[in-house]
Order: structure tokens, then sequence, then C-alpha cells
């Protein structure tokens, strides 16, 4: 756990665990953004400029943490593969993640980075480059029939593959490498076929199931509480009520924008209109 004030930056250390680095360093990456008159003019244009934030400060640690001349030096002038991103988390001490971000940064196209849990078949972490539609989300469960479902341990999985919401509907097209370990799955999607799979006649994949999913919620702006069927909003992704409200109205309602850094902030760290970093 860690936190990033005007003065310093407080962390609880875990031990054993690379991920502290990459934590501490995202804190001092917020510190650094919020001096940047580029950086902030940038997320001031932003649709989700706290997410983005996130996303930016995710991204300077991770450079940080795992210098692009350690990954041309793993890499050695091949495409990125599962195995790859394996070993560079094996052969350094930055943790899953900060390997991830920084191997995305070495696609050569639009794609992504996987982390996937093989007891959840859940997607642990996603670093995105490029247009996909659908993308990989932190969190979501992989489709049925996707084959990162079935890559067994110790193997390595290659072949056309595709990206679609865990219910099926729309989906992408993409080549796939893997890499898969008992507890985790480390893996490329990319759109070019940037390991020669055609080459191999590999098949195609079974088409998704096309119908929307039926899930269970309470609505917080109606009070209905009940089965509901439909595609989930896709910023929030959380079903549509049948009063068409989703999540997002609710989860805006807790922040506004201040007027020092243009970010939406928590409302009860606003005074006169500026976050606690801003009055600081």
């Amino acid at each position: 756990m860690s936190w990033a004030g005007a003065d310093g930056i407080l962390y609880a250390p875990t031990p054993d665990s690379r991920r502290e680095n990459f934590t501490v360093l995202h804190e001092y990456a917020h510190r650094l953004v919020r001096h940047d008159d580029e950086a902030l003019d940038w997320l001031a244009d932003r649709a989700d400029p706290g997410a983005d934030t996130e996303r930016l400060c995710d991204e300077i640690a991770s450079i940080l943490l795992v210098p692009d001349a350690v990954i041309h030096a793993a890499l050695a002038g091949e495409p990125p593969t599962g195995r790859a991103l394996f070993e560079l988390f094996t052969n350094n001490q930055a943790s899953q993640v900060a390997c991830a971000i920084a191997l995305s940064r070495h696609l050569p196209c639009a794609g992504a980075v996987l982390l996937t849990d093989r007891d959840t078949h859940t997607v642990a972490f996603a670093a995105v480059r490029g247009d996909i539609d659908p993308s990989p989300r932190n969190g979501e469960p992989l489709h049925e029939s996707h084959p990162l479902r079935r890559i067994a341990p110790r193997s390595q999985l290659r072949r056309a593959s595709f990206w679609s919401r865990p219910w099926g509907g729309a989906r992408h097209e993409l080549y796939l490498d893997a890499y898969a370990t008992e507890k985790r799955t480390y893996a490329i999607l990319a759109v070019t076929d940037l390991w020669e799979i055609d080459a191999l006649h590999s098949s195609t994949p079974p088409e998704p199931d096309p119908s929307p999913p039926r899930q269970h919620r309470r609505c917080g702006s109606c009070g209905y509480t009940g089965p509901m069927t439909g595609w989930p909003c896709p910023h929030c992704n959380v079903p549509f009520c049948r009063c068409g409200a989703c999540n997002c109205a609710r989860r805006h309602a807790r922040e506004q924008r201040c007027t020092g850094c243009f970010l939406n902030i928590p409302e009860n760290d606003l005074l006169g209109g500026r976050c606690s970093d801003c009055r600081s």
C-alpha cells in the first residue's frame, strides 16, 4: 500500500514482493505528472483523465524498472512472445505487471500483453497497445472457447485466435503466442502475424456465442432488483437496467473536476473547487 502526498511518498513494505518497487515508482510518477505542464495539458483533453493518469504512471514506473535496453537484450531481434515475457520476469527483479507493460512498448503493431490466472481463467493484467475492439480488461473472464483456457503448464501455444467479451458478441481476430506455468499464462495478442502462424495452417477458433448475457443486479437509480439481459456498459462494465441506468452516473456523481489540475477528484477532497494536492 502506498500514497503520494505533497511532501513525499508513504508506503507499507510488502516482504518478498517484487511489486513493491513498481508501486512506489507509480506513486513517484504521480508527483512527476503533477509538476509537468505538458502532461497536465494532455490529460485535461482526455475523455477519462483519471484512468489515463493511472496508465501514464504505470508507463513511467515500468520504464524506470525495465529499461528498453533490457527488452532489446531479451528479445534479441525476435518479436515478443509469451515465453520472452516469462523469462523477462524470471531474470529480473521487476514484477509481472511491470514486465508486461515494458514488453508491450515493443509490440510492432496493435495488440496486447496478457497475464491470466489459470485457476479462475480471468485476465490478471492487460497492457493494450493500439486499437483493439473489444480489448482485454483486467479482471475479465476468458471466453469459454478461448485457447488460453486449455493451454497446459510448461507448454507453448501459437495460433490464430481472437478476443471477445466473456458472453461473446463482437470479436477481434488476432494472433496468439502464449506460455503457461502452473499459476499464470503469459500471452501476446497481435493484429499482425508476427510469428508466421498462417504458414502453419492453424485452425480457426470456434465462433463465440452471440447471445447477450443475463445477470442479476440491483439498480442504484430506480431500485429495481432482479435479472437483467443485455450488453453491459462499455465504460463501467455493469449491465443497463430497464430504466436505462448503468453505474457511470453513480460513479461520476462522487467525483468533480478540480479547477487546478483538471482531474476528476472525489468530492470530499475538494475545497473551494481545488483538491488537496493543488491547495498544498
